[in-house]
């Protein structure tokens, strides 16, 4: 095997040969050898991959902001593989959202480009997500309603799968995707298909990368908060040892570091645990039933009775919540808090039960089950004491209840990220200040460049003169552009809202009808196409005529938030006016993200169209209008919008 450090585009024995042989070799790549192949020369990116050098051999934690179209990725992965292969040990990439790791990783991908055209033969492999995994055993045992589109196809694929990854069945639902693949709960450690599981056989494949590895913000945050533990019990984290940190879209990290800390509670979920369990004792897998044959009555008494606390509990969780979509604050009063300690004494008793059973059939299929139970159960006991504890946030959101720590451990630690480790955050837009102050992270450096485009003469702005239904003139701008429109929402009820109403000839991809990452690849292939969602506001690069025109319906202010409303709560407590200090920065952020989805080369053209025009006249209206594209026209005229970028 050769040794990684060899493999260096340059000669480097130790770290000053390696400062100095990365400098030049950066400065020879982004300013000979890439526009020989007919790259842009942009400053801002090569400034930013010096920045981000520099802090590799300093291993000082940075904040690197580029604006849109910078070419971030290039920028953080040349210096990020020299670095891998320098300290023999490879470096991990953690994207907010999966469609950026298609981008990084997938056929055609950056690190692919990269790797061909200079020739470095970049070992990157995928970390996902364990959840876009299948289960054998789930799709074995699952049997959901036959009117779920999909579910023989499902079937089938899952029998005949050699990764078991969703990827390979992007068109696939989430919610049919739900009944099959890999959750926390499941008995992995026993479970007798553990040598062909897809889940551990990935994981096996991962560990081997030479120079990268590549996963999300989620399996970042949880390889953290649970590598102590795993390597006190003998088992492998996660994740492996990585020489450095890229924290891709790094904006995100703070709200996803202190969710993961939390849990979130799902009634279905826990019926279906209870199903199982019923399953299993009434006859559903005949080991389980006749080792439970003796405590019949018993088990039949506590499931009923965990049954009914977990309604009265959900009932007692819906009545608290406040009205409205997104993610609804709870007040935990008396009633909330009661049915909580009824649940949490009814699924003790029956965890209680189920040890005495795992006890009595030890070495069997049985003692399996039973222990996966109790695992699950035991994850519910723990987010009902969060619930119930005063220091922490609960909301729902969906059909879910989420609860997360006010307090959240530090990024950096002896049982999480060894202090001195490299730690670079990468985004268009960040904040540092309050990014550092979440995560706990004493000392950093940052650095910001703007972008390299000619906005003023590359972008029109479409903001209507008066008030408009937002889905009327969506469906006319759309018109107008033949297609090549991304419509950006504040939620997932706003994309439903638009299913129902946005008529239109063209093919119209929406959120949640497939995976993400593939319906981005559908509208960069299909030019006309149009692609509406609410998780699209950043990680989507999109050159060229298919992505023409962004249609931003409504200024995304934080709604619902109860992670917001506990900021907002904090500022005034220090004096401060909670929205100056809270929501409008939060609404900055997004929308800047969003805008920045529409130029992404010096070639691009195309419109960016405000429809809420709520703004005008606050005070605060100078703030929204300073982050549109400076210099760049404004019209109110669909013909000018026809004319400005017609289709090729």
């Amino acid at each position: 095997m050769q040794i990684r450090w060899t493999r260096l585009p340059f000669r480097a024995r130790n770290r000053e040969e390696f400062r100095q042989g990365l400098t030049d070799w950066l400065g020879e790549v982004f300013y000979e050898r890439l526009p020989a192949l007919g790259y842009e020369i942009r400053e801002e990116q090569i400034y930013t991959a010096f920045r981000i050098a520099r802090s590799l051999l300093s291993g000082q934690p940075l904040f690197a902001e580029a604006g849109t179209g910078t070419g971030k990725s290039f920028a953080y992965l040349l210096p990020l593989v020299c670095w891998a292969r320098f300290q023999g040990r490879p470096a991990l990439i953690a994207s907010a959202t999966g469609v950026l790791q298609a981008q990084l990783a997938g056929p055609g991908g950056d690190i692919q480009t990269l790797s061909r055209l200079l020739d470095l033969q970049i070992d990157a492999r995928l970390a996902t997500d364990p959840s876009e995994y299948l289960c054998p055993l789930r799709a074995e045992r699952s049997a959901p309603s036959r009117r779920m589109k999909g579910w023989a196809a499902l079937k089938r694929w899952a029998a005949t799968t050699k990764t078991g990854a969703r990827s390979e069945v992007p068109s696939v639902s989430d919610e049919l995707w739900a009944e099959v693949r890999w959750e926390g709960s499941l008995p992995c450690d026993t479970c007798r298909r553990r040598a062909t599981c897809h889940l551990m056989l990935a994981r096996r494949h991962y560990r081997g990368a030479g120079d990268l590895v590549i996963t999300d913000h989620r399996t970042f945050a949880q390889d953290l908060l649970t590598r102590a533990e795993q390597l006190e019990a003998g088992k492998l984290p996660l994740l492996p040892t990585c020489s450095a940190i890229v924290l891709d879209e790094g904006h995100h990290l703070p709200e996803v570091w202190q969710r993961a800390q939390g849990f979130r509670l799902s009634h279905a979920g826990l019926q279906h645990t209870l199903d199982r369990i019923t399953a299993g004792y009434t006859g559903g897998r005949g080991g389980l039933a006749e080792a439970m044959a003796k405590s019949r009555r018993r088990m039949q008494r506590l499931l009923a009775e965990a049954r009914g606390a977990s309604d009265a509990f959900l009932a007692a969780a819906l009545a608290a919540a406040e009205p409205g979509e997104g993610k609804r604050h709870i007040q935990r009063d008396g009633a909330a808090l009661t049915a909580s300690a009824k649940l949490v004494d009814a699924l003790e008793a029956l965890q209680d039960q189920l040890a005495t059973e795992e006890a009595m059939q030890e070495g069997t299929d049985a003692e399996l089950d039973a222990r996966a139970y109790q695992a699950r159960l035991e994850q519910v006991l723990e987010a009902l004491d969060l619930f119930r504890h005063p220091d922490s946030v609960a909301w729902m959101e969906g059909c879910e209840i989420w609860l997360v720590p006010r307090q959240t451990l530090p990024l950096q630690g002896p049982d999480r990220l060894p202090l001195g480790t490299p730690l670079l955050f990468s985004s268009a837009t960040l904040a540092p200040t309050y990014a550092a102050q979440v995560l706990g992270l004493e000392r950093y450096e940052s650095s910001r460049v703007g972008v390299p485009f000619n906005l003023a003469a590359q972008v029109l702005v479409y903001q209507p003169s008066t008030p408009v239904d937002p889905v009327v003139t969506s469906a006319d701008l759309v018109g107008a552009m033949g297609g090549r429109t991304l419509i950006l929402l504040p939620s997932r009820a706003e994309v439903e809202r638009y299913r129902q109403a946005l008529k239109l000839p063209w093919r119209i991809l929406y959120e949640g009808d497939a995976d993400r990452g593939f319906m981005l690849e559908a509208f960069r292939q299909d030019r006309s196409s149009v692609l509406v969602g609410s998780s699209f506001w950043e990680g989507v690069d999109v050159a060229g005529e298919s992505l023409s025109c962004v249609i931003i319906p409504r200024l995304p202010f934080p709604d619902h938030d109860p992670l917001i409303r506990d900021r907002r709560a904090k500022a005034l407590a220090r004096g401060e006016d909670p929205f100056a200090a809270v929501d409008l920065p939060e609404m900055q952020l997004k929308l800047k993200q969003g805008m920045g989805r529409l130029i992404r080369t010096t070639r691009d053209r195309g419109v960016l169209a405000i429809l809420d025009q709520s703004y005008r006249g606050e005070p605060w209206a100078d703030q929204v209008t300073a982050l549109l594209p400076e210099g760049a026209e404004e019209t109110d005229d669909l013909e000018r919008v026809a004319r400005f970028c017609p289709p090729s």
